[in-house]
């Protein structure tokens, strides 16, 4: 890699910052729209991704890019990136966009810097209560600036766990089988509506473990990061370490706990 990953994080930093104003600035007044009955997108989300992609292009006009909100949502003008760098920005400019059309004050902006596809600079930042989390590959994980770490929790009995559910459930989902599974097996359920904050919450111990089984690459890449970097585990539902960013994963404070999740998911 010749990229100075401290600059880039700075990078990824200041212009999560500045998503994060526009989604403020918007809150209660972005149109709503609708990728499926119950997948939404807002203008906040395309004007933060617009920002994001100016930012991060200016940076550094070479690299790849990858949001979520793509270019029939954005304009030709939009910044695609180079596809054939090996560096990529991936980046979700609004991760919980249901929770910030009804006013429900649990959302992020997620940017992360891949490096032929292993996320090597994350950066989460929850607007509502100015929390940046922020890490770096092989240099650890903060929290503003401060550093974080797991909790050492073992004992799925004692788990507080996150779940992660697709918003186009049928009761016949396996989602639905793992939830009710994993509700007689934890101490406590949640279902907070951001992947990138539960990833963030488990690498700073307010939760133990987080699955979801449904997700894309921008929900997930910086989270990730975050949580390796602060000294968890994230792995796929087979315990692969390697097949963490593919779609289905679990994220834990021990790799105990991880064996336990996987376990309930199995069965």
């Amino acid at each position: 890699m010749n990229v100075d990953l401290r600059q880039a994080l700075e990078t990824a930093k200041a212009a999560a910052l500045d998503a994060g104003s526009i989604l403020l600035s918007m809150r209660g007044t972005a149109r709503v729209h609708h990728k499926s009955e119950k997948d939404l997108v807002t203008d906040a989300d395309v004007a933060a991704q617009i920002a994001i992609s100016k930012a991060l292009f200016d940076a550094y006009p070479s690299h790849g890019f990858l949001g979520e909100e793509g270019a029939a949502e954005i304009s030709e003008s939009q910044f695609q990136g180079n596809e054939s760098s090996p560096y990529q920005w991936v980046v979700d400019p609004l991760d919980g966009t249901t929770n910030y059309a009804h006013g429900f004050p649990q959302y992020a902006v997620s940017i992360a810097l891949t490096y032929e596809r292993e996320p090597v600079v994350g950066v989460v930042y929850d607007p509502e209560v100015n929390e940046l989390f922020c890490a770096i590959k092989g240099q650890g994980a903060w929290l503003n600036d401060r550093p974080i770490a797991p909790s050492q929790r073992t004992e799925i009995s004692q788990a507080l766990v996150a779940a992660g559910l697709s918003p186009n459930l049928t009761r016949e989902s396996p989602e639905i089988r793992h939830l009710v599974s994993m509700l007689l097996t934890s101490r406590s359920i949640r279902r907070l509506g951001s992947a990138a904050l539960n990833l963030c919450y488990v690498a700073c111990s307010r939760l133990d473990g987080y699955w979801g089984g449904k997700l894309q690459i921008w929900d997930i890449a910086a989270g990730v990061l975050i949580v390796r970097e602060a000294g968890g585990v994230v792995t796929d539902y087979q315990g692969d370490d390697k097949g963490a960013l593919d779609g289905a994963l679990i994220a834990t404070s021990t790799r105990q706990l991880q064996k336990q999740i996987e376990q309930v998911l199995a069965s």
